[in-house]
């Protein structure tokens, strides 16, 4: 039957990410990146699922789902009065070879009904135009790449830009990965860090950070739980990029997007690349200590790093 789309509003945008408890490399993607939208008819005002990007050469785009399809429904449940975070958890997301039956309503035909079998997540890459390159496993969901002086943090005074990469379930509060990601600074210039320094710019950085996630989630953040401590990490050698490195461990304290205060355990890895008057910055962040496995992988987009293509 056909929805009948009434004032709809984004509320919510989530890509498809992978389950805990399994390898990365087990999921797969059909290539859709859904948002939910605002129903009346619901109590909880959560309504259908429209399509916000289809991923060229995965499954969907191969079945010809569009931008702007809506989902009513997926494997003959519907998603009416759903929370995304479930559907993606329970519905959406699946082994390599599995499938997912979705029910589409769509703007300029009939209504259809798609079984997709997920295919492999194609490996995110730093733009070609970069003079250096990383991966970034394709589960894995790259924010936006910022300029600084950063929005949040414009008391650090660095010229350059940061990439961020959250894990899978970064926000799955219990999840092993939870707050786990990394973000990576290619900043101009020769810097040296120091701990103190460190400590310093992480205070601006996650201050401003819970400032800003205060007012978007409704909440009031007292700076001073804001906390962050570093030390030198003299445990051997240590490179970044093909060429030798500074190396610091320590945590910080932040407030996750519900007000809480958590504690991450932070590794920072910063050098200088050569011949090109930049330095390279690198910090892995998680709630998970060290052996845990969440590292496992962001090791594996630290060691993809080299300072040249």
């Amino acid at each position: 039957m056909r929805m009948k789309p009434a004032l709809w509003v984004l509320v919510i945008t989530l890509p498809m990410w992978t389950a805990p408890g399994f390898a990365t490399d087990d999921f797969g993607t059909v290539g859709i990146r859904f948002a939910q939208l605002y129903s009346d008819t619901q109590p909880n005002k959560r309504g259908p699922l429209i399509v916000l990007q289809v991923v060229e050469g995965q499954p969907a785009a191969k079945a010809g789902v569009a931008k702007g399809d809506i989902v009513f429904a997926i494997d003959g449940v519907p998603v009416m009065g759903q929370d995304l975070s479930e559907i993606k958890r329970k519905q959406i997301r699946g082994p390599i070879g599995s499938t997912v039956r979705l029910s589409f309503a769509h703007l300029d035909r009939d209504d259809s009904e798609l079984t997709l079998t997920r295919a492999p997540y194609p490996p995110h890459v730093n733009p070609a135009s970069d003079p250096f390159g990383y991966s970034v496993p394709g589960s894995w969901i790259m924010d936006a790449r910022y300029t600084f002086p950063l929005d949040w943090a414009r008391g650090i005074a660095h010229h350059g830009v940061e990439d961020l990469a959250f894990t899978p379930d970064f926000d799955d509060t219990d999840s092993p990965e939870y707050h786990s990601y990394f973000f990576f600074w290619w900043l101009d210039g020769t810097n040296t860090f120091t701990p103190r320094q460190l400590e310093s710019e992480m205070l601006v950085y996650f201050r401003g950070l819970a400032e800003q996630r205060g007012h978007n989630y409704g909440f009031t953040p007292d700076p001073s739980r804001v906390s962050a401590s570093y030390s030198a990490d003299s445990t051997g050698s240590h490179s970044f990029g093909g060429v030798a490195a500074s190396s610091f461990l320590g945590t910080v304290s932040i407030y996750d997007p519900h007000g809480k205060v958590i504690t991450l355990n932070s590794e920072v890895l910063a050098s200088v690349c050569p011949g090109s008057n930049h330095t390279a910055v690198f910090f892995g962040m998680s709630q998970e200590a060290r052996p845990g496995t969440v590292w496992q992988g962001i090791d594996a987009v630290r060691d993809s790093f080299r300072c040249s293509r």
